[in-house]
């Protein structure tokens, strides 16, 4: 619907859609040289400085001497290119998309006899400052993350890639919160297929709401019931930045600290910002630590449950004879032991992290020492399943991009390991492998460069190699320019 240029008309309508709202000021005004500028300014006092409107957009449309233009078209001109002081004005001839602007901190004019609505930018965003990354610690490298303001974030990674080849395409999400969104890329890196299947699947469907990223990372998920993660998350414009610069494409969510990465491979889950800011030789050794920790957090419980429930030969004798003798009088069957601890350890974990901070290491404390070793002293588990659950615990903490993702493979595998013993491990493994090695993200396969071995595919998945030997971006990503470091002639 547009406006009609009959002021009360268009100002009735604009309350009636937006009746019953205490946020919207309506100020009435007109020219005290000329009766030609009257109508009324519309804007939502917490979006917008009312200084800054009183002084910028109310006080030049009455103190504006404009006697002297008498025709309404002139005048029209006069006031949205000379009279606002706004950095933008637009004309929006549609009353949805001007109460749209209006909502995300624009100021609207109305005029007698203009069938359009002036929307100045007077925005101001109530949000936090930039702030310390709680969720990706790093010791070395920025200390910054991205708060809940799209302008802010797109801010934060224009400043680390100042090139005007970084391009931002903004579209719009939810059909009830009108949540803007912005796809980020670097011209000439990123594959314009790649650009363009991610804007059709935002468009295939029509939500309500988007009122985090994570909306959107489950609409664009090749494969939406895997538990694997095929769109990377990320609070570091560092780390955006570095994705950008191979040739992805990211995704950032008004009202969101969270940035999204596409395509995504599963070598990304091993690797931190930290990697890149240290010294190769130890970066490369965490690293690996990493890909064993992983292992042995989903595979330690179901082992340990196949050994001394079917292969008991493989046991040394004095190991095997501790076992017995801590396991006398445990009243339960070791895998439901096993069951129990897990549950218990995820219990405590999450209630240490919904907790507020000073109350969350109090429950780490008891949960670690007080209920763990009242439970032993009670004989109602062995002190080793004790020790098999607190490595899990310990070796999933080295990982945690993966804990949804460790949390049910080790279940999986300890059920199999619990019926089939050691070739229940092998087939769950092989389950496992042939899973991931049919995802995709976005037509790259998930297990990129983790299965061919070569040197320069190795250089940074199971290494971090120094910056002189990685001059090729990841080919799997980008195909055309590859090179990204080349030695000055």
């Amino acid at each position: 619907m547009n406006f009609t240029g009959n002021l009360n008309l268009d100002i009735a309508e604009v309350k009636r859609l937006l009746a019953n709202d205490d946020t919207v000021v309506y100020r009435s005004f007109e020219n005290k040289y000329t009766s030609n500028l009257k109508g009324i300014v519309i804007f939502t006092e917490i979006l917008t400085g009312s200084a800054l409107i009183d002084r910028h957009i109310i006080s030049p449309l009455i103190n504006s001497d404009l006697r002297k233009i008498r025709q309404l078209p002139y005048l029209i001109d006069t006031v949205c290119e000379k009279i606002l002081e706004a950095n933008e004005v637009k004309r929006i001839p549609d009353i949805n998309e001007a109460l749209s602007s209006l909502l995300i901190g624009d100021t609207l004019i109305l005029l007698e006899g203009v069938p359009f609505a002036c929307a100045a930018n007077t925005k101001t965003y109530p949000a936090r400052s930039v702030s310390m990354p709680e969720t990706e610690n790093a010791i070395s490298g920025p200390k910054e993350a991205f708060c809940e303001v799209l302008v802010y974030n797109m801010g934060l990674l224009r400043r680390k890639v100042k090139n005007p080849k970084l391009k931002f395409k903004t579209l719009e999400v939810g059909k009830i919160t009108k949540t803007r969104i912005c796809l980020s890329y670097i011209e000439g890196l990123a594959e314009d297929a790649l650009i363009k299947k991610i804007e059709d699947r935002l468009n295939q469907y029509e939500i309500d709401a988007s009122l985090d990223s994570n909306y959107l990372a489950e609409l664009l998920k090749d494969t939406p019931y895997t538990p694997f993660k095929t769109i990377g998350t990320t609070e570091r414009p560092d780390v955006v930045a570095g994705k950008l610069l191979e040739g992805r494409v990211a995704i950032l969510c008004d009202g969101s600290p969270f940035a999204l990465t596409a395509p995504f491979l599963f070598m990304e889950n091993f690797q931190t910002s930290e990697d890149y800011y240290t010294n190769f030789y130890f970066a490369t050794f965490i690293r690996a630590l990493r890909y064993l920790a992983f292992f042995l957090s989903i595979s330690l419980p179901g082992l340990y449950i196949a050994l001394i429930a079917f292969h008991k030969e493989m046991i040394p004798l004095t190991l095997l004879l501790s076992i017995v003798n801590s396991r006398d009088a445990v009243p339960f069957p070791a895998v439901l032991e096993m069951v129990m601890l897990l549950i218990l350890f995820d219990l405590l974990r999450e209630a240490g992290l919904r907790l507020p901070k000073p109350v969350g290491g109090t429950i780490g404390t008891v949960g670690g020492i007080v209920l763990g070793q009242s439970i032993v002293s009670a004989r109602i588990v062995s002190a080793e399943m004790i020790i098999i659950v607190a490595l899990c615990a310990i070796t999933s903490f080295l990982t945690p991009k993966l804990d949804i993702e460790i949390i049910l493979s080790r279940f999986f595998l300890l059920f199999l390991c619990a019926t089939l013993g050691i070739y229940g491990y092998s087939i769950g493994l092989i389950i496992l492998f042939v899973h991931m090695s049919s995802l995709n993200s976005f037509d790259v396969p998930f297990l990129s460069y983790q299965t061919a071995m070569k040197t320069q595919n190795a250089k940074d998945v199971y290494l971090r190699a120094p910056w002189w030997l990685m001059f090729r971006r990841p080919k799997a990503i980008q195909k055309k320019n590859v090179t990204r470091l080349r030695r000055k002639d």
